[in-house]
């Protein structure tokens, strides 16, 4: 760990959960709202939460009202603004992978490039946003040259090599290297937005700087690093998944084989969820440790965390609005066995409808009234 700052530096961590992040952005509602005096410094986006982070990051408004805005945000988002779903699209999507798969047809010259068309999404995120030209997100320009905010934060995977690699704007430092994961100073846009929040398989990766990226959450293992590497003193880290009880933990969700729908669930859960859980508690053990030192060595702090989750299972929220998503879609997603099952983790990732994402933010604002006294006592505010 680097030596302390002069003053507090608080860091907020936005894991992702597809859809379920919209979630975050009630949970900041409700914070604010018993928290004013919240600012964060620091801002770190992992997956779908690099949508969030990069908008509060790029809006010159009040942090009350830049969440306001990408509330907004979320409350605008359909399936259709995310990726292409017209029947004709998907079908022609669905036999060019069919193709590829059976007969190698065009594969050296038409690769597969994901099962889905994300154009929507990236035309939704630079008007959302309010982007210059290129994507350019010049609200954190302006924003770090203020000090309204030191740094923004985006995780990425990089395929080529399998490393996780961090592009941050603002900071004190020119990076970080470590064998799996690098930290490099870049002028973000909303092509490494994209890149963060490009669901493996099911999205398209990116192409930053001659290399293709994908979800920051792939071979993410150090989730909270970033803050630390750029200076936080306080870390405030928002996940979408539920902390189950031992009753819960033990309930059956299926009978009989398990879907696909219901393994990928389990994956994507451990891929973009149990990470930041274990890295949490690895932070509190090194607190622990340096706390109980009579000569703590030098560089070395402690760093107050508040971990902040749902309330409920977000994912067993989802089966009441599969029925609101486009018709083709929603067959497929049927096939691979997303109707039946008590939990809908893998639906609840992708169903951007606007009647589960308002649910999600109603909630967390919710949740962000009831913790905010919490919250405010582990972070010393």
């Amino acid at each position: 760990m680097t030596e302390a700052p002069q003053e507090p530096r608080l860091a907020i961590v936005l894991e992702g959960g597809g859809a379920r992040a919209a979630w975050q952005v009630g949970a900041l509602r409700g914070l604010l709202r018993e928290l004013p005096e919240l600012a964060p410094r620091i801002l770190v986006g992992i997956s779908a939460g690099a949508i969030n982070a990069s908008s509060l990051a790029n809006s010159t408004k009040p942090w009350p009202l830049a969440v306001d805005d990408l509330a907004d945000l979320w409350r605008g988002l359909t399936v259709e603004r995310v990726f292409e779903s017209h029947p004709t699209s998907l079908l022609r999507r669905i036999l060019r992978v069919g193709l590829r798969m059976t007969l190698g047809v065009g594969a050296k010259r038409d690769p597969i490039l994901g099962m889905v068309n994300t154009d929507p999404l990236r035309a939704t995120l630079n008007s959302g946003l309010g982007t210059s030209s290129g994507g350019r997100m010049d609200g954190v320009r302006a924003n770090i040259a203020s000090g309204r905010l030191d740094s923004l934060a985006l995780l990425t995977t990089r395929y080529n090599t399998g490393q996780t690699i961090c592009f941050f704007e603002g900071g004190e430092i020119h990076g970080w290297n470590r064998p799996n994961r690098r930290g490099v100073s870049s002028d973000l846009t909303v092509e490494h937005v994209m890149a963060s929040a490009a669901l493996p398989l099911f999205f398209p990766p990116i192409k930053l700087d001659q290399d293709w990226y994908g979800d920051g959450g792939v071979r993410l293992i150090a989730p909270l690093a970033p803050a630390v590497h750029l200076g936080a003193t306080k870390i405030l880290a928002l996940s979408t998944r539920y902390a189950r009880t031992e009753e819960e933990a033990d309930q059956v969700v299926s009978h009989g084989p398990p879907s696909p729908a219901l393994i990928a669930g389990n994956l994507f859960n451990a891929i973009f969820l149990d990470s930041l859980d274990q890295d949490a508690a690895n932070l509190q053990r090194l607190n622990r440790l340096i706390a109980n030192q009579s000569d703590p060595q030098e560089g070395l702090r402690t760093i107050d965390l508040s971990l902040m989750r749902p309330s409920v299972d977000l994912g067993r929220l989802a089966s009441r609005f599969e029925p609101e998503l486009p018709w083709l879609f929603r067959r497929l997603l049927r096939n691979l066995g997303t109707k039946g099952a008590d939990s809908q983790d893998f639906l609840s990732t992708v169903l951007f409808d606007p009647g589960y994402v308002g649910l999600l933010m109603e909630l967390g604002e919710k949740d962000g009234r009831e913790h905010a006294h919490q919250v405010a006592q582990e972070l010393g505010l």
